[in-house]
C-alpha cells in the first residue's frame, strides 16, 4: 500500500444512537485500531467503512480507563477492536520503527466538516518535532476533533503513529501522536507477509521458469528421477502432456497428492536440480516447500 492508498483503510467509530466517537484504521483480518479514550465506556461500538456500519467488539483497552483527575488518557491510549465484517477491507501495514524527528507524516481519518457539519474523511500533514508531555509533538498542521485514533503514515503509507489529541481544533497548531514504539508491543509488531500457499499451480509456475523443463524428454526424465527416489512401490503416475506447463502441473499435483508428500516433494526438487542444475526458480521452490536441496 502506498501513501495514496492509505486513506482507504481509514474508519470512523460510532457509539449508541450512531454518535460519532472518533477515527480508527484497519490493520487487516478485521483488526481495527483506535485510541482507548475514543471507545472507553461505550456499551456499543460500530465501525463505518464506505458508509456501511459494522458491529465491533473491543478486545483490548490499554489502559482500560482514565484515572480520576487525569486530563488525558494515559499511554499507550490504545484500543483494538475485532470487526469480522471488515476482514476483506483495505488495510495498512505498520512500519518497523518510529519516524525521525523533523519528518512529515500524513494523517488520515474522519472529522466533522466545518462547513457541512457532517462526518466525512479528513486528512492533514504534520511535522514531527519530537517528544512532548503526552506523546510525539506534531506541528504545522490542523487536527480537528474526531481525528483521535486516526493513522499517521510515512511516505510509503506505513503507520508510524496514531493521533492522540489536538492542541486546538480551531487553529492549525498541531497536537500529539502516540509513537509507533508504544503501539508495537501490544499489536505484535509489523505483520509479516502471508505464508505462500503450496499448490500444484504455484509449484508448476516455478518449474516452468526453468528453460530445460520445456523439453519433453527432460520432463519425462524428471518423472523417472522422482520414481527412482520413491522406489517401486510408491511411484507417481503422470499422463504426458505436450504443453510444458500443464505437464509440470500434473507432476507437481502427483507429488502433492502422494501418500507421502514429505518424501515426494523433495524428490521433485532434487530431481529438477539434478537434471537442470542450480536455478533461481528452483531455489525459490525450495523455499516455498521449506526444503533444503538434498536434505
Amino acid at each position: 500500500m502506498t501513501a495514496q492508498d492509505a486513506p482507504a483503510a481509514a474508519l470512523w467509530l460510532a457509539g449508541s444512537d450512531d454518535e460519532f466517537l472518533g477515527s480508527g484504521f484497519h490493520l487487516g483480518a478485521g483488526r481495527v485500531v483506535s485510541c482507548a479514550h475514543v471507545v472507553a465506556g461505550q456499551p456499543v461500538v460500530t465501525v463505518r467503512h464506505s458508509g456501511t456500519p459494522y458491529p465491533a467488539r473491543v478486545v483490548l483497552l490499554a489502559p482500560p480507563e482514565r484515572p480520576p483527575g487525569s486530563a488525558v488518557h494515559p499511554p499507550p491510549d490504545l484500543a483494538v477492536l475485532a470487526v469480522p465484517g471488515l476482514a476483506d477491507a483495505p488495510a495498512v501495514r505498520l512500519a518497523e520503527r518510529d519516524i525521525a524527528y523533523g519528518t512529515d507524516v500524513l494523517v488520515h481519518g474522519y472529522a466533522v466538516n466545518a462547513v457541512t457539519r457532517e462526518v466525512g474523511p479528513e486528512s492533514t500533514r504534520l511535522t514531527v518535532a519530537g517528544p512532548s508531555g503526552i506523546g510525539l509533538r506534531g506541528e504545522q498542521g490542523w487536527i480537528p476533533r474526531g481525528l483521535s485514533g486516526s493513522m499517521a503514515v510515512d511516505g510509503n503509507g506505513r503507520v508510524v503513529g496514531m493521533v492522540k489529541a489536538t492542541a486546538d481544533h480551531r487553529n492549525p497548531v498541531g497536537g500529539w501522536l502516540t509513537p509507533l514504539s508504544e503501539l508495537l508491543p501490544l499489536l505484535g509488531g509489523p505483520p509479516s507477509a502471508p505464508e505462500p500457499q503450496v499448490t500444484a499451480l504455484s509449484c508448476a509456475r516455478l518449474l516452468a521458469e526453468v528453460a530445460l523443463l520445456e523439453d519433453p524428454a527432460v520432463r519425462l526424465e524428471l518423472v523417472q528421477s522422482v520414481n527412482e527416489q520413491l522406489g517401486p512401490d510408491a511411484r507417481i503416475k503422470v499422463p504426458y502432456h505436450g504443453h510444458a506447463y500443464l505437464h509440470l502441473r500434473g507432476i507437481a499435483a502427483a507429488c502433492l497428492n502422494h501418500s507421502d508428500p514429505a518424501t515426494a516433494l523433495p524428490a521433485l526438487l532434487n530431481g529438477a536440480l539434478a537434471l537442470c542444475g542450480p536455478h533461481r526458480a528452483l531455489a525459490e521452490l525450495g523455499r516455498l516447500l521449506h526444503i533444503d536441496p538434498e536434505g
